[in-house]
């Protein structure tokens, strides 16, 4: 299944820069804390700076935190999908399929999973790096912004 992701990925007309970030969020080798510390390098606290509760991983950062759960959950409800949170992130990524849809419209739902991921990303990175704060409805609004260009 993991390959059928990858040559999804290869083949949507995303910016170069958008594949690699879908294939590094599939890959598990997104940098976040967790996988960095698992890595091997230094890492003074390994806990989501958003939430301080749980482990930074990829998945925490893309699908698990609480935040984020609800942008999800208004993403499908905004494109029309019903889907049930799953265990992977690969899983999470072939969710966003419309049965009865030709490929070229699923196409565009799995562009815009990419392009929520990095507005989600984007985000933390803010967050993070600028000092910012958790602000639900930006997110989801950058989201949205990144998802139609």
């Amino acid at each position: 299944m993991k390959n059928a992701c990858f040559k999804e990925v290869r083949n949507l007309k995303v910016p170069a820069t958008t594949k690699v970030f879908g294939w590094r969020v599939l890959l598990d080798c997104f940098p976040s804390r967790g996988n960095i510390k698992s890595r091997g390098v230094w890492v003074s606290c390994n806990l989501c700076p958003l939430c301080n509760k749980e482990v930074e991983t990829t998945y925490h950062i893309l699908i698990d935190f609480d935040v984020v759960q609800r942008i999800w959950a208004k993403c499908d409800k905004w494109v029309g999908l019903t889907s049930v949170r799953n265990n992977t992130i690969t899983n999470h990524f072939c969710s966003f399929y419309l049965s009865g849809l030709s490929n070229k419209h699923n196409y565009v739902c799995k562009e815009m999973w990419l392009a929520i991921g990095k507005a989600i990303c984007t985000q933390r990175n803010k967050i993070i790096f600028k000092d910012g704060q958790v602000d639900e409805i930006a997110l989801f609004t950058l989201a949205q912004l990144h998802a139609w260009s």
